[in-house]
């Protein structure tokens, strides 16, 4: 039997899709379901940054819709929250496996590393630049030796950019730019830098799209429907502070502008 396949593991597929419209109005969606002791809860959210309003977030647990996957094209929608999209892939998929245990595993899958997005909502249609990735876990994610998590992804011009780190006794790390794995990269909250490439991408941290302790509110609601999941998940685990930012970014190639675009990238913290 495959890790992850009995019923009382925990098992968490999880997708994120988001869209950057070129003024900065910014959508990140998720659709996840959770699988926990012979139990399964489905989760929604839709983050919405609007430039003049500021952000908004919307979530729920019940009649959650998965993406549909078509070939390069990615389709998504939620009559609740009044959205539908399309991404289209500008951009070849990548895929690592982050971590693995005799306990399990956490595949990750970024099926578009930069798309084409035209969204519906409640009778506007918006078009951006957007990203497709899906989590597939099979071990509690606090088993997971990490202190820090850095994660972002950039599209401008005709460049793409997707980073993971992991920082705790050993550093991870795992940079693509435009499909290729790229190793020894700096990864900051401000800059990343490929010493090898001559490529430095800027990160203004422009609009903070959240700034929480986003496990524990998550962690608070989901013991509704998973009793004793909270108290199995340690202090540290529940306590990770998550920044999550929209930044103006320009990728610069030997001190000259090679492009510029938006980037989403994030920061959690576990002690």
């Amino acid at each position: 039997m495959e890790k992850g396949d009995n019923k009382n593991r925990f098992y968490l597929d999880k997708w994120f899709l988001d869209m950057v419209t070129e003024e900065g109005e910014a959508m990140i969606f998720y659709a996840a379901k959770l699988k926990w002791k012979g139990l399964e809860v489905p989760y929604t959210s839709w983050l919405h940054n609007d430039p003049i309003r500021g952000v908004s977030i919307q979530s729920r647990f019940r009649k959650v819709n998965m993406p549909e996957v078509c070939g390069s094209r990615i389709s998504w929608e939620d009559s609740r929250f009044g959205i539908s999209g399309e991404w289209m892939s500008l951009a070849a998929s990548i895929q690592t496996r982050v971590f693995e245990s005799e306990e399990g595993y956490l595949d990750w899958k970024c099926y578009q590393p930069k798309s084409e997005v035209t969204l519906k909502k409640k009778g506007k249609t918006l078009k951006g630049i957007g990203y497709v990735e899906q989590l597939i876990l099979t071990t509690e994610p606090w088993k997971i030796p990490m202190d820090d998590l850095r994660w972002g992804r950039y599209g401008g011009g005709k460049d793409d950019l997707v980073w993971i780190e992991l920082r705790g006794n050993e550093k991870q790390q795992w940079l693509w730019h435009k499909g290729e794995k790229i190793e020894n990269a700096q990864i900051e909250d401000d800059f990343i830098e490929i010493s090898e490439m001559n490529l430095k991408l800027k990160l203004d941290r422009g609009v903070v799209l959240e700034s929480e302790k986003k496990i524990m509110e998550v962690a608070k609601k989901l013991v509704q429907y998973l009793p004793g999941l909270n108290k199995t998940m340690p202090m540290q685990f529940l306590m990770a502070d998550e920044h999550k930012w929209l930044s103006r970014a320009v990728l610069e190639k030997e001190g000259e502008v090679h492009s510029q675009g938006w980037a989403i990238h994030e920061w959690v913290k576990f002690n």
